[in-house]
């Protein structure tokens, strides 16, 4: 995650092709925008940030001293109805063969285990659980208004980047975990950590997916039992890593081939209008049979390094100059605000 934060690393494949192709950059330090020129034409790259705010991750526009950066665009914004609303997203890729964890409203239970999460929302804001067997959803607390149970698949946690709908990164990640030593309880485990490195972790987050598992912070776990503390793709419970997490070459075949298959499926879910020239993210599930869960799509991801030679050589390629992105990433917004 915090390799996807450092400018250095968004600037350097850019510099890259810029490099290969001679092209020209410059960079606006009011603004953080970015201007390429190559074979006659220019391209205006947007800078996008995210900050904290009331102890919630938000998206920012403007660049400003309380913003992380998040990576380039060309376009200030888009958006669509299955990037905005994780219900009408799961209608869609059923419609379409894709594989989506089940997802109800009412009723008995669709699955054993499950989350909450709310339809509309992002950074996984208002999800809880899991709940199962061995940690129910109280029957007095119904639903709110928004909000859909969704199958919960124990798994790794995958995020896959599209560029005009094909994978070009993939981040795979393993549940944060602490194993029993059958002597300590697990939050004793937890804030003692092993060296400079290892995290002290707060399991108060955790109480949930622990009862889930049939365990309890203050318990003492058996010698060799792996517990999971989350299940999200940003934890409290992340090590920090300077590191590139893509993966892509270095998946299966049968996880490539899902994502192959669900991206330009997805991609012709965008609006016509605003389709060429986009980026997003599908949100996963990898399971122990490399079956891939697909569980959301997001229009205004952070941006992996990874996705700039592929983003440029299309926007410099085409017919229709690049140039008239951001009008079309503005519409979006408008239309999607109202």
């Amino acid at each position: 995650m915090y390799y996807l934060f450092r400018p250095i690393k968004h600037l350097h494949p850019i510099r890259e092709w810029a490099l290969a192709h001679d092209a020209e950059m410059l960079i606006a330090p009011e603004t953080f925008e970015m201007t390429i020129r190559f074979a006659g034409r220019q391209i205006v790259l947007v800078p996008r940030f995210v900050r904290e705010h009331n102890g919630q991750t938000i998206y920012q526009r403007d660049f400003a001293g309380d913003g992380d950066f998040i990576g380039w665009m060309p376009y200030p914004v888009k958006s669509w109805p299955l990037s905005t609303d994780k219900t009408l997203f799961k209608e869609y890729a059923l419609a379409n063969g894709l594989r989506v964890t089940a997802s109800w409203t009412e009723g008995p239970p669709l699955a054993p285990d499950y989350i909450v999460k709310p339809a509309i929302g992002s950074f996984g804001v208002g999800i809880r659980g899991p709940f199962g067997p061995l940690a129910p959803l109280n029957s007095d607390d119904p639903l709110q208004a928004g909000n859909f149970c969704e199958q919960f698949i124990r798994g790794r946690s995958a995020k896959a980047w599209f560029w005009n709908g094909e994978p070009v990164a993939l981040e795979v990640l393993t549940p944060p975990q602490i194993t029993g030593d059958g002597r300590r309880t697990l939050r004793e485990i937890a804030t003692q950590p092993r060296g400079n490195f290892d995290l002290t972790m707060d399991l108060d987050d955790s109480v949930q997916i622990l009862a889930w598992q049939g365990y309890h912070p203050d318990e003492v776990v058996p010698e060799g039992v792996n517990v999971m503390l989350d299940f999200r793709y940003m934890t409290p419970h992340d090590r920090v890593t300077l590191k590139n997490r893509d993966v892509w070459q270095q998946a299966t075949a049968a996880v490539k081939a899902q994502f192959c298959f669900a991206g330009p499926l997805l991609y012709r879910g965008i609006p016509d209008a605003i389709r060429r020239h986009s980026v997003f993210t599908l949100d996963a599930v990898i399971d122990d049979d490399d079956r891939v869960w697909l569980l959301e799509m997001n229009s205004h991801p952070m941006i992996h390094p990874n996705v700039y030679p592929h983003m440029l050589a299309s926007v410099f390629t085409e017919e229709t100059p690049a140039a008239e992105a951001p009008e079309d990433g503005l519409k979006a917004e408008a239309e999607h605000t109202a």
